[in-house]
């Protein structure tokens, strides 16, 4: 394996996230759900399956602006996996929620997820992937108490 140099660790991460994004992506288009982007993916992680939120809490909780998060929620709404309706604490509000089909494809993300899972342990070894996982996570945590302190 060459040496990897310590410059290269931001471009590295990108370029397995991507990696994982294809599988993921090409895994979800066979399942019948093709479309489905990264940027989706903003809503996914903040929105609660059985709950309704606003676009702009959606937003900040992904750190993205208000507009874009509008423009992610009207292609899923497009799609068929979310609704809007309103909100009944503030008229002037619309709460986001999965749709039957939108928390079906939750459902199918996950299996999908798992599925590039095991493509990753198939080329490089299910202990050395729960090694890489466990780094990541502390490198994670490690960053987000750092930044909780300034």
């Amino acid at each position: 394996m060459a040496s990897v140099q310590r410059h290269e660790i931001g471009q590295l991460l990108m370029l397995t996230l991507q990696d994982f994004q294809r599988r993921l992506d090409e895994d979800l288009a066979g399942a019948g759900f093709p479309g489905i982007r990264y940027r989706h993916r903003a809503l996914f992680m903040h929105l609660d399956r059985h709950g309704a939120s606003r676009s702009v809490d959606l937003a900040k909780a992904a750190g993205i602006r208000p507009q874009s998060m509008m423009k992610i929620v009207h292609e899923l709404e497009g799609l068929g996996l979310i609704s809007r309706r309103t909100d009944p604490a503030d008229s002037r509000a619309k709460l986001i929620e999965f749709t039957g089909l939108g928390r079906r494809l939750i459902e199918q993300l996950t299996r999908s997820t798992e599925r590039v899972w095991a493509q990753y342990a198939a080329l490089f070894g299910e202990s050395q992937l729960n090694q890489l996982m466990a780094s990541l996570d502390a490198l994670l945590t490690l960053s987000q108490n750092q930044r909780g302190k300034a």
